[in-house]
């Protein structure tokens, strides 16, 4: 078969860049969104998010451990050789996972009542019915996303992750404006905008299926090196074995996710905060859309590093190149620093102001928690590489014990913190990060116990610690003298365009500081597409 390969960065890079895009495309939905059926005065976002997050839960428990198990089934039998094996691979997840999408989609249908009752808000049952469909797309779309990965082709994924999105913003925020120029009610209103990622995900499955039609068509033959072909009851049982895991683990934060929404409901209206229930609601729909909705986007980054990165691993351990391993897995938790520390910066220094940048209400309240969630950014991603670095070293029940401890403790964290009136909503933001930093230290000490070390501490991530460092000072002064100067009122348009000039020269100073401080090199540099080009612009060595 024709196969396409790109090193493990440059295929983290195309991911990235489809991340990026998605998320821009995602702004310009849900903000308008929120804008449109949100704010304090109504509680159809808070549903559109309530309903969101039971399909997460749902999503991960059908197909989150497909697409890891799966490439990295591929690429080990690709570094073997064994082209046929592949092709038995493939067919095996397909007849396993789709079933299951299926499944969890009738599930969803047909329980939908019980799921809302789960959060304690019936009016989102028609938004549960309306994504329901969705589940089944994504299984196909993760048997898809799973061969082409371990083959080191992202280009598919990062296409079909864009046409996701676009479906989502044509087709959701269309239908969210059509529900309220009818004078829908909020249930209504919800369910319609969130029919938008059911369709989007029908669109991106349906490219696949012609991506790999196109594939099929035009693919050459490829030598095989090893005509071996394990039984397809031995294929299954081994990607079950490898998906279980993941997916439980995975499951494990996502359906505490599930619980985090019933919880801080029920402690937000507990007597000791006195909430009324559409009080609790809108607090979660300015948590959910305001705080996480930027707290993710680091995270998406990271997990197109993660995605790009275990097939390679895998590949370089089946093939016993321990060196490639070695690197890999250093230049993987370096680029992690560099990504996730000026990003929890940004959130700690300038929540409010790029709050305000998008929306019109909410943003006190968001810009607190944001900058809360600021703390677990760096936390949150070193969770997604080690993850993935451990169940490229074979030990995935090692993920799934330190994801189960972090759940734990964001459990009784919610219910402890979210309880005390000074903090209330707070508390959600708090508990993870202690979360999320306590398995990051956990499996960080798992790796070095299995791979008898460690990157260097200083390039890994003091260098870059210390170029966030300069670049928060230079922006908390920058940002504090332009306010003085302008005398610019929270908001205005001066107070926007001074955000986006703090943020920019934020940019510049970290890169610089970067550079000053070596935290880069021309190898790293390599990796990049243009790679060569761009370190001898820039005279690295």
């Amino acid at each position: 078969m024709q196969r396409k390969k790109q090193n493990f960065v440059q295929g983290a890079v195309i991911l990235m860049v489809a991340s990026l895009v998605v998320k821009v495309i995602g702004a310009f939905f849900q903000i308008p969104l929120q804008n449109l059926i949100g704010g304090e005065s109504s509680p159809a976002f808070g549903l559109f998010s309530a309903a969101y997050r039971i399909y997460s839960a749902m999503l991960v428990i059908s197909t989150v451990g497909l697409p890891a198990a799966l490439s990295k089934m591929v690429a080990e039998a690709t570094a073997y050789g064994r082209e046929r094996e592949v092709r038995r691979i493939v067919r095996v997840a397909a007849g396993i996972f789709i079933p299951i999408g299926a499944l969890a989609t009738v599930v969803m249908l047909y329980g939908a009542d019980m799921f809302a009752g789960w959060i304690r808000n019936p009016d989102a049952r028609l938004a549960v019915m309306a994504i329901a469909p969705s589940v089944l797309m994504v299984a196909v779309l993760a048997v898809f996303r799973g061969y082409y990965q371990g083959r080191a082709n992202m280009v598919p994924t990062a296409v079909s992750q864009v046409i996701e999105a676009m479906g989502k913003l044509f087709v959701g925020l269309g239908l969210a404006w059509y529900a309220v120029q009818q004078g829908m009610d909020d249930p209504r209103t919800a369910a319609m905008a969130v029919l938008g990622v059911t369709i989007g995900e029908a669109a991106a499955a349906a490219y696949m299926l012609v991506q790999a039609a196109i594939t099929r068509r035009r693919s050459e033959t490829v030598h095989t090196l090893n005509d071996t072909v394990r039984p397809t009851g031995q294929l299954a049982r081994t990607l079950l074995s490898l998906s279980i895991p993941i997916t439980i683990s995975s499951a494990v934060m996502s359906l505490t996710d599930l619980i985090d929404v019933a919880l801080i409901s029920a402690r937000l209206q507990s007597p000791a905060v006195g909430m009324t229930a559409e009080q609790a609601t809108t607090a979660y729909g300015i948590y959910t859309g305001n705080a996480v909705n930027f707290f993710n986007l680091p995270q998406t980054l990271i997990t197109a590093l993660a995605v790009s990165v275990l097939p390679t691993i895998a590949s370089a351990r089946a093939a016993q190149n321990f060196t490639k391993v070695s690197k890999t897995m250093a230049t993987t938790l370096r680029l992690t620093m560099i990504i996730t520390l000026p990003a929890g910066a940004g959130f700690l220094l300038l929540s409010g102001p790029i709050l305000r940048l998008f929306y019109s209400e909410g943003t006190e309240l968001g810009g607190q928690l944001m900058a809360l969630l600021g703390f677990a950014v760096p936390a949150v991603a070193l969770v997604a590489i080690t993850n993935a670095v451990l169940q490229a070293f074979g030990r995935i029940d090692l993920p799934l014990i330190s994801m189960f401890l972090g759940a734990l403790v964001k459990i009784f964290g919610d219910y402890y913190l979210i309880g005390i009136p000074e903090l209330n909503i707070a508390g959600a933001p708090i508990s993870t990060a202690v979360c999320y930093w306590l398995i990051a230290l956990i499996n960080l000490f798992h790796i070095s116990r299995l791979s008898h070390s460690l990157p260097p501490i200083g390039k890994t991530v003091g260098r870059p610690l210390a170029a966030t460092v300069g670049m928060g000072a230079a922006t908390y002064i920058c940002h504090t003298l332009l306010l003085r100067v302008t005398d610019a009122a929270p908001g205005t348009a001066v107070d926007k365009l001074i955000t986006l000039a703090v943020i920019g020269i934020a940019v510049v100073a970290y890169g610089v500081l970067l550079l000053v401080l070596h935290a880069i090199d021309r190898e790293d540099m390599l990796l990049l597409p243009k790679g060569e080009k761009i370190a001898n612009i820039l005279h690295l060595k």
